[in-house]
């Protein structure tokens, strides 16, 4: 028997990044085998084009073989849905879906098509979901699937500069595409005893005085030290109320980064992870930006000193890949072993 995983190559951007790093670690630790995948306009195959290609990226594959499917793969849903299609061509071979991210929940325009990808799900053997509240979430709208295991955080394995340590300052890093509709806020930062620093050039909209500008970043590893040097602390955050939803269910990768650069972070009180935050002393939790700069503004050096050593332990485990490890050999243990 042998453990198969997904991969997409062509993609790039942060979905691409989660993918590859977790094939990587996947391939690299647990000798897993890669059924690469490339990004493409699917709808340029015919029927016999597409059925060629998928017996190409299965090839390895054999009876009774397990086969981990990094979810979406990017290539429309259909796509998705062909894949699992030829691979339940295959006698005895089971499959785990991993889930990065459901479409539907995303982009209020796609939920229209959440019924189709929970079929999909439950045609699965196991599930891997980013939360909890992503598994009640899907059970209550028809997911049957009842072995799961729950990934809780995304890795970020970058290298740190460690003789560089996070200083107190009234300073929240944020970062993130400041010119989407997600992160309207960012241009609409009105403090004046906190300051803002984004991920963008100067001069890419009009702002007031208390906004730094990091410029943009190309690999994950620059930016981690950036924010290290920088110091203050990292912002999980959107104005959008759709969004927000996607939030409380979805594992945002951009709270590991900040955890892997060392930073203490300020999430919204409901998101998945907010209880290990709050429980780990990792940063803050709370309900409004207001609350957010009382608290930087209240804090003290000592206070900041005690989050960045916490900061700095249980980032060990993001940048190690521990979290990937763990939920990969898991979710075989839920199929073979429970």
């Amino acid at each position: 028997m042998k453990i198969h995983i997904t991969n997409i190559y062509g993609l790039g951007g942060t979905a691409g990044d989660a993918m590859h790093t977790t094939a990587e670690l996947a391939k690299r630790v647990l000798n897993y085998n890669e059924l690469g995948i490339y990004h493409y306009p699917f709808e340029s195959d015919s029927p016999e084009m597409l059925r060629t290609r998928l017996d190409g990226i299965i090839a390895a594959v054999a009876h009774g073989d397990i086969v981990i499917i990094q979810s979406p793969t990017w290539n429309t849903f259909e796509f998705d849905e062909a894949f699992v299609k030829q691979l339940n061509a295959y006698s005895q071979v089971k499959k785990i879906i991993f889930i990065h991210d459901v479409l539907p929940l995303m982009f209020e325009s796609n939920r229209y098509l959440l019924k189709r990808y929970i079929d999909l799900y439950n045609q699965a053997d196991v599930i891997i979901a980013p939360s909890q509240n992503m598994v009640d979430f899907l059970m209550n709208e028809g997911l049957t699937v009842r072995k799961y295991v729950i990934q809780r955080m995304w890795d970020c394995p970058v290298s740190i500069d460690f003789s560089v340590i996070p200083q107190y300052k009234k300073l929240i890093n944020f970062a993130g595409k400041t010119d989407n509709f997600k992160f309207s806020f960012v241009q609409d930062w009105k403090y004046e005893t906190v300051r803002l620093a984004v991920t963008a050039q100067e001069g890419d909209w009009e702002h007031g005085a208390n906004i730094e500008f990091l410029g943009w970043f190309q690999d994950q590893g620059t930016l981690a030290n950036t924010l290290r040097k920088n110091g203050g602390f990292g912002l999980l955050w959107t104005g959008n109320e759709y969004w927000m939803e996607y939030m409380k269910l979805n594992a945002c990768s951009k709270l590991s980064l900040y955890l892997a650069a060392g930073l203490p972070v300020i999430v919204h009180s409901s998101i998945s992870e907010a209880d290990t935050i709050l429980h780990k002393g990792l940063g803050f939790v709370v309900d409004s930006l207001d609350e957010a700069v009382q608290k930087v503004e209240g804090m003290t050096e000592e206070q900041y000193n005690q989050m960045v050593q916490n900061v700095r332990l249980f980032g060990e485990l993001i940048r190690g890949g521990f979290f990937t490890k763990k939920v990969l050999t898991d979710a075989v243990f839920q199929l073979l072993y429970d």
